[in-house]
């Protein structure tokens, strides 16, 4: 056990250590020494040979990419959610865009195979150099209009290396917990091989505390919500590559996990309604997945890649909740549900040479998914009482989906690239809600999508260049969406809707960048506009009704005059006030990012880099419950991201930190407006090289302790009626994390 006054104390002479080391370092490095790095003939390409790394002792090829410009920003999206080399998880197949970390030229072949985690496991010694390539470029598996970060990896390894990383995190107040992973990589004759295995086990409690006020605004009770949250995990992941005679090359990846999550709830209320509850959940969680690559040059024909993968999860969650009264607690409520997800996809084309100034590729994928979910949840009110089921849904669905596309690549000069793509998209989805009887309620729906795509890269100069993009982007359905849950944090229940359209985007951006002398780093400015069609948000399914309770639209319905009746009989005799996820004909949206990093040599931090980012974008959409224009839900107008590391060589120590926060923002549905403030999320780290291959590392994370406020406004029906039932104020607060690594290879 680490008490929290223990920890308290660290994190204290930390912060002191890493303000002394900051302001003495004004002293000690007075001088900017500028870091060796090779241009290409391409203005867009910078390579980091592998000898700029050798002066920070890196132990993997992720501390490579911590020194490597543009790379922090793509590596913090992944771990925010993302998949593998910056693609979206929620993105339809492999995609081609956005920014992304490439090996040897192409993705990582897997979905849920982190890019991070497999990053974790490369030995430095490994890689030969790293490539920073802004902008359209050809001969790669991706289109960017961004940054693509491109890994060459030695060719065999000069021997086999084990890596290990030994990790205890401690929650103020609770004991710690260990994670190991052990990782062996190395290569025999023409295969080269990474075999990893790790256990992992989070520990986590935060506390909210809710104030409740009538109409008057009066306060009728507080609320304390103390969740504590236990994960356990055991991963296994391969990675082999087989280089062919005749210079073809395969690369397979494996992924296996299994794992549980247990979070128990009090929820104890006093005031009006007080109540003293426990709401306990446990999933056990199951995952495999199996991907790989392959190339091989037909020579005149072209060069012919394929890339495919498989893959499998199921989770099986169950809740009971229940209540104290009169010291007799009892089950109150039970909740399952199973989900199981199941995907393949295959990619494949064909890449020719017409001439020196052009490229083109031709290809095919398809995909084919299946999502399987049922929720059933039963209540009963008295502990004598049978259970009795209040919502159940069971929804199975496919979808099968091939693209053609055509990819162009044109050197209009040495500094002018135009990159063209158009591809063709035919889908089927087939939603089948089984209902209690057995029967089925089926949906079958066919869709056909255009989306071309235009990318111009310009360089003005060998460190000034203008980018600009248009392109029709179609986005990869949540089917969690279809079917019912129940929110906790709302406590009520969220119906599944089963027609939901993909939403469909015409994107516009363009940027200029400019890159400073002697490696000094970039500043990049990038604006955007997005229009939607089909967009999905909660939408309104109430089933209205006039004066004689005969079936009207909504508009008819509130162009009636207040009618308790019909209120009262929407709410209990009918369907109720219902809102469901759906889509909406139009939306907009429209702003600019701000990024960039600099060395700060020039200010006698010698290896230190700041980088920044800010975005700020303004969304529009016609509420469907208000009929009032708004900004998205659960968006922010304005997001910061701030990020400092320091390489002290001499000492063979790094320090550093990462501020990130956005502006406020609000959640809109059918019965409550909940605006919200988030707080700012501030962490700070240090590195000290041991020995040679061997590192430790603490990280301080969550020091505000502040997860945000919001207030959540409830109508007795509609929102529009605008017949205030009370409001809740939230206070979420979190504990600060102690993490403490320590990590080498033999």
């Amino acid at each position: 056990m680490l008490p929290g006054l223990l920890t308290k104390t660290i994190l204290s002479k930390k912060n002191i250590i890493l303000q002394v080391l900051f302001t003495a370092n004004f002293f000690i490095n007075p001088s900017f020494a500028a870091q060796t790095t090779k241009t290409t003939s391409d203005a867009s390409i910078v390579t980091y040979e592998k000898q700029f790394f050798e002066l920070y002792a890196p132990v993997t090829l992720l501390d490579m990419l911590q020194r490597v410009p543009g790379a922090p920003e793509i590596l913090n999206a992944s771990r925010q959610g993302n998949g593998g080399g910056g693609q979206s998880r929620g993105s339809r197949g492999f995609g081609s865009g956005g920014d992304q970390i490439l090996i040897d030229g192409k993705r990582l072949a897997g979905k849920s195979n982190n890019i991070n985690d497999t990053l974790g496991r490369i030995s430095a010694i490994s890689v030969e150099k790293i490539e920073l390539i802004r902008g359209a470029a050809g001969g790669l598996d991706v289109q960017s209009q961004g940054l693509v970060i491109n890994i060459l990896l030695s060719e065999g390894a000069p021997k086999s290396t084990t890596f290990w990383n030994i990790t205890s995190e401690t929650k103020q107040g609770h004991s710690p917990g260990l994670e190991f992973l052990l990782s062996h990589s190395g290569s025999k004759n023409k295969l080269d091989y990474v075999f990893s295995a790790e256990r992992a086990s989070n520990k986590s409690f935060n506390t909210e505390k809710n104030q409740f006020y009538d109409t008057s605004d009066l306060k009728t009770g507080d609320r304390i919500i103390g969740t504590t949250f236990l994960q356990k995990s055991l991963n296994f992941n391969s990675n082999l590559t087989y280089n062919f005679e005749d210079s073809a090359v395969l690369r397979l990846n494996g992924l296996f996990k299994t794992g549980d999550q247990n979070y128990d709830q009090g929820r104890v209320r006093t005031g009006n309604s007080a109540s003293n509850l426990l709401w306990r959940n446990k999933e056990d969680q199951g995952q495999w997945e199996f991907g790989g690559d392959y190339t091989k040059n037909f020579g005149k024909i072209g060069r012919f890649k394929a890339v495919f993968v498989a893959n499998r999860s199921k989770d099986d969650q169950s809740v009971n909740r229940s209540q104290d009264i009169s010291t007799a607690p009892f089950i109150y409520t039970v909740e399952r549900t199973v989900e199981i997800k199941k995907e393949k996809i295959l990619r494949a084309s064909i890449s020719k040479t017409l001439n020196t100034s052009q490229t083109i590729e031709l290809g095919g994928e398809a995909a084919f998914n299946a999502f399987n979910k049922s929720f059933d949840s039963k209540n009963r009110v008295l502990a004598s009482n049978p259970y009795a089921t209040v919502a159940a849904d069971n929804v199975k669905i496919k979808e099968n989906r091939y693209e053609v596309f055509a990819n162009h690549t044109f050197n209009i000069s040495n500094s002018l690239v135009l990159q063209s793509s158009l591809t063709t998209e035919f889908s089927q989805i087939i939603a089948d809600n089984v209902l209690p009887d057995a029967a089925i309620s089926r949906r079958n729906t066919s869709f056909t999508y255009i989306k071309p795509r235009i990318n111009l890269r310009y360089d003005v100069t060998p460190r000034n260049q203008i980018r600009a993009t248009i392109e029709k982007k179609v986005s990869q359905l949540n089917f969690n969406s279809f079917v019912t849950r129940y929110d906790q944090r709302t406590e009520e229940f969220k119906y599944g809707n089963t027609n939901i359209r993909p939403e469909q985007i015409w994107e516009f951006l363009t940027a200029y960048e400019h890159r400073f002398a002697n490696d000094g780093g970039s500043i990049e400015i990038e604006g955007f506009y997005r229009n939607f069609t089909d967009k999905i948000v909660r939408t309104d399914f109430t089933k209205y009704v006039d004066l004689g309770f005969t079936s009207v639209g909504r508009e008819a319905f509130f162009a009636l005059p207040p009618n308790t009746a019909v209120r009262s009989y929407i709410k209990d005799t009918g369907s109720g006030f219902i809102s469901k996820s759906g889509n909406v004909g139009k939306a907009s949206s429209y702003g600019f990012n701000l990024k960039g990093s600099y060395r700060l040599g020039s200010v006698g931090l010698k290896d230190a880099v700041l980088s920044a980012k800010y975005t700020f974008e303004k969304s529009k959409i016609i509420d469907q419950f208000t009929r009032l224009e708004r900004s998205f839900s659960r968006s922010s107008d304005h997001i910061w991201d701030l990020n400092y590391r320091h390489d002290l060589t001499n000492f063979g120590l790094s320090y550093g930190g990462r501020v990130s926060f956005s502006s406020n923002g609000a959640n809109h549905d059918i019965r409550y407006y909940q605006p919200y403030n988030p707080q700012a999320n501030v962490s700070v780290f240090a590195e000290y090289n041991i020995f040679d291959g061997i590192k430790v590392r603490i990280d301080a994370k969550q020091l505000t302790q502040k997860r945000g406020t919001s207030s959540r406004y409830i109508y007795s029906d509609h929102i529009r009626i605008n017949s205030l039932s009370s409001r809740e104020k939230r206070q979420t607060t979190v504990p600060r994390e102690l993490e403490i690594s320590i990590q080498g290879t033999f």
